[in-house]
């Protein structure tokens, strides 16, 4: 175990960063000890806005006696790379912005060296940590809509386009609304229902010219080489089945973002990219919607980098922490069978870790 506080080092100082360091600064359990860029003028400005002292290239940030967390918030082609050198290093706690990695395999292989390197390993998304997630789950728990019969998710919106200076990343092969919002309500269906075993999916490129609407750069166009609309059926280990859409194409929707049916009634989540809002209920007895009273949880701020402080949690009292990590790497494995589902046409069976002898 290690004394308070425990020092976190940010590798990565985009626009996310800036989330993680105002919630992680409003807590006594870490303190923000150092911070890295490709952009060494942009760690230099970030350091300066959110008071962190150090400011370092990746190398010597990655590095035990440096920081006691590492959390990568770089591209995402860059996370299974910089995350097993920070296993390698021993770091005793790293924490990866989404997603994970790029495949199902490579995925599993960060969790197995994490394992084996004895490194507690956190992933994001973190919201299913915050408020509306744990209020839903007390309620399933608690059997208040009764049997969960069915579930729909729905992300509709216009694309990362109309308000990020940047947005090409948000189209690259591998992320669009899939890879890039879907694991927010993936992660929320695996803790609330279960894992996703099968999937059945469409996907398709329907507006390939995208015009960048903020920034600098606004009214330049690019083209998106990741699809901007997908639709799927899950279904879970017990037989669930869930309605899935994940679409950067649509201009405004009514759509609730997630609904969990049940026997005796529904739950209404709000969006789960985000750590706040009403969970609102309706059974087969009231004549009107009802907002549940908020579940607490026992960290000291609400927001992206709950999932930091759970880590520096476990570290200081010698426990485990929640497995982000694990739900990441199903929400990676559940995103590309969705996406091989909607090439084959076939029903397809989402990928597990194949087994592994013990370490040692």
């Amino acid at each position: 175990m290690l004394n308070p506080p425990i020092r976190v080092g940010i590798l990565g100082c985009g626009m996310v960063a800036a989330e993680y360091a105002t919630t992680l600064a409003s807590s006594d359990l870490v303190t923000l000890a150092a911070c890295a860029d490709a952009e060494p003028g942009r760690a230099a400005a970030f350091a300066a806005t959110h008071a962190i002292p150090r400011v370092m290239d990746a190398t010597r940030l990655l590095d035990p006696d440096a920081v006691d967390v590492v959390v990568v918030l770089t591209p995402p082609a860059t996370h299974a790379a910089l995350t097993r050198t920070a296993i390698a290093a021993g770091i005793p706690a790293v924490w990866v912005e989404k997603p994970l990695t790029a495949s199902p395999e490579e995925t599993f292989d960060l969790l197995h060296a994490a394992h084996t390197a004895g490194v507690r390993l956190g992933a994001a998304p973190d919201t299913p940590l915050a408020p509306p997630t744990r209020t839903a789950a007390t309620a399933l728990q608690a059997g208040l809509i009764g049997e969960p019969v069915a579930a729909s998710a729905s992300l509709l919106c216009p694309g990362p386009e109309r308000w990020h200076p940047d947005p090409e990343q948000f189209h690259a092969a591998g992320a669009g609304p899939l890879g890039d919002m879907a694991p927010y309500y993936l992660a929320t269906l695996h803790h609330l229902l279960g894992p996703i075993t099968r999937v059945a999916g469409a996907a398709a490129i329907t507006q390939a010219r995208r015009t960048i609407h903020a920034g600098e750069r606004a009214g330049q166009t690019f083209t998106a080489s990741a699809p901007t609309h997908v639709t799927a059926i899950l279904e879970t280990e017990s037989g669930l089945p869930i309605t899935f859409t994940a679409s950067f194409d649509a201009i405004a929707t009514r759509a609730p973002h997630l609904e969990i049916h049940g026997s005796d009634g529904t739950l209404v989540l709000p969006d789960p990219n985000f750590h706040t809002g009403p969970v609102m209920i309706r059974t087969r007895d009231q004549p009107t919607w009802e907002a549940l009273t908020p579940a607490g949880w026992p960290a000291t701020a609400v927001g992206r980098g709950m999932g930091v402080l759970d880590l520096a949690r476990c570290l200081l009292e010698g426990n485990s922490p929640v497995e982000t990590a694990t739900v990441a790497a199903h929400t990676v494995a559940v995103t590309h069978a969705i996406l091989t589902a909607a090439a084959t046409g076939a029903v397809t069976r989402v990928p597990t870790p194949a087994p592994r002898g013990r370490a040692g």
